[in-house]
């Protein structure tokens, strides 16, 4: 009979042990969920932070770009007018050599006569 006890108080202590066991290995296991859910949940918010500040540099970038594209296109216009200008008195001023001329050789065919 004390074999018999033996053997049941070694088995209950076995099935009590196995009992603590399996809760502390579902309590860690519960744990584990928690802190992996609550991980993927901030991974989740850094995503979308990250998602918008791509969003807000390309939105820079394409400001930045076509403000460029304006400031070059206002600089290539103030270049055009400024050698349409210089051309415009060149040409004001060879028509004025050539009126020169003509009337000098007018007045030197007038001499020779």
């Amino acid at each position: 009979m004390e074999i018999t006890s033996f053997i049941l108080g070694v088995c209950a202590v076995i099935v009590i042990m196995m009992v603590v066991g399996t809760f502390v290995n579902f309590m860690t296991t519960k744990s584990l969920k928690e802190e992996i859910n609550s991980l993927q949940k901030h991974l989740d918010l850094v995503q979308m932070e990250m998602e918008k500040h791509q969003t807000e540099f390309w939105h820079n970038i394409n400001n930045v770009d076509s403000k460029r594209i304006d400031e070059q296109e206002k600089i290539y216009r103030l270049i055009d007018s400024r050698v349409d200008k210089a051309v415009d008195g060149i040409s004001n001023n060879l028509a004025d050599i050539y009126r020169e001329l003509d009337k000098l050789q007018n007045e030197k065919s007038v001499i020779n006569g």
